[in-house]
């Protein structure tokens, strides 16, 4: 059901009609100038994050996006923890781990808002219960360095990630800092079962933070593979002319979806409806379509060498499924690759 929604919500041109300029209805603008700023915890890559927040304040609203950006689990401890204490700091929360989200959600943290325009979203973007909505959406896959690995060395399955050849050339992500390889990674023990992380913990990878710095790694030949990377980062290498490329594996690869929601607790909350508003407009919407990203605002167009995404064979996983899995996935992880 998800992968027809998608396909159809995702051909170029524009199938629903949306304002070409947000409303920004959801907020009071006289108040929030007086709230002076907004606060985004968001785990997109920083150079993303940046254009977003640099193009919201061009507009010269009245109050400003601050933005902090880090992985989808040390925003939420961050969060967590500044809760515990009872010191408010983030108004909007966007990550990668949509558990985060339902768990948080069950709690009561979220306002029940839905950002204008987003009524015209396919449902694979929109979040149970109208607490949160995906603000963007891409694929984890494996990918490599086309200098170091050719021909017959090019896995086609994921399986082929765990040939003994790779030992100590493959880099892997912490699944207990970014939330993308969290639920990733629970989708490939659930197609393979846990004889997939023993199997890839023996080829001693290099672990490092994030599925963004996988990216990293391959394009400076510190590693020839990556058994999971975020596909938009990926996209930005490509387009850059690094010599990296995209494996799409026989058996498909994990859609993650990033949500965002505001906070009862947010210290301006008129503001963050604002921005809220905004981040689902179709300008805002475009600036992470061009960069590689997938959405659901049916106005924008993707960038010449984007793989559609109705084109991807998508592994997808419930929310709730991936929060049953998440403490055990990270867990085993750090037990097994003594990280």
């Amino acid at each position: 059901m998800i992968k027809r929604v998608l396909g159809i919500a995702l051909k170029s041109g524009v199938l629903l009609g949306l304002a070409t300029s947000p409303a920004w209805a959801g907020g009071d603008l006289a108040m929030a100038k007086k709230e002076g700023k907004v606060v985004w915890y968001s785990s997109i890559s920083l150079p993303i994050a940046q254009q977003m927040c640099n193009a919201f304040n061009d507009k010269k609203m009245g109050f400003e996006c601050v933005l902090h950006r880090s992985g989808s689990g040390k925003l939420y401890k961050r969060w967590v923890q500044e809760a515990k204490s009872k010191i408010f700091e983030a108004d909007i929360l966007h990550t990668s781990n949509a558990g985060h989200f339902l768990t948080l959600q069950k709690q009561g943290v979220f306002i029940k808002y839905a950002p204008e325009g987003t009524e015209k979203f396919p449902a694979a973007f929109k979040g149970e219960g109208g607490y949160w909505t995906v603000l963007r959406s891409f694929a984890y896959v494996p990918a490599y360095n086309t200098t170091k690995v050719k021909g017959g060395d090019i896995p086609t399955s994921w399986l082929d990630l765990l040939d003994p050849k790779w030992q100590g050339k493959i880099v892997n992500a912490h699944p207990s800092y970014s939330g993308s390889v969290s639920v990733g990674m629970s989708m490939l023990v659930k197609k393979f079962g846990w004889e997939f992380m023993d199997k890839l913990s023996a080829l001693k990878p290099r672990v490092v933070q994030s599925a963004v710095d996988t990216t990293t790694y391959l394009v400076r030949g510190e590693s020839d593979v990556t058994s999971g990377t975020a596909s938009y980062t990926l996209f930005n290498a490509i387009k850059k002319g690094e010599k990296v490329k995209m494996l799409l594996p026989k058996e498909g690869v994990p859609f993650i979806i990033s949500p965002q929601a505001i906070f009862k607790s947010a210290p301006h909350p008129n503001a963050a409806k604002i921005f809220a508003d905004w981040t689902f407009s179709k300008e805002a919407q475009q600036i992470l379509t061009n960069r590689g990203l997938y959405v659901g605002h049916p106005g924008v167009k993707y960038p010449e060498g984007q793989v559609p995404l109705n084109k991807l064979k998508l592994m997808t996983m419930s929310p709730a499924e991936a929060t049953k899995m998440r403490k055990k996935i990270r867990t085993t992880f750090r037990k097994k690759f003594g990280v």
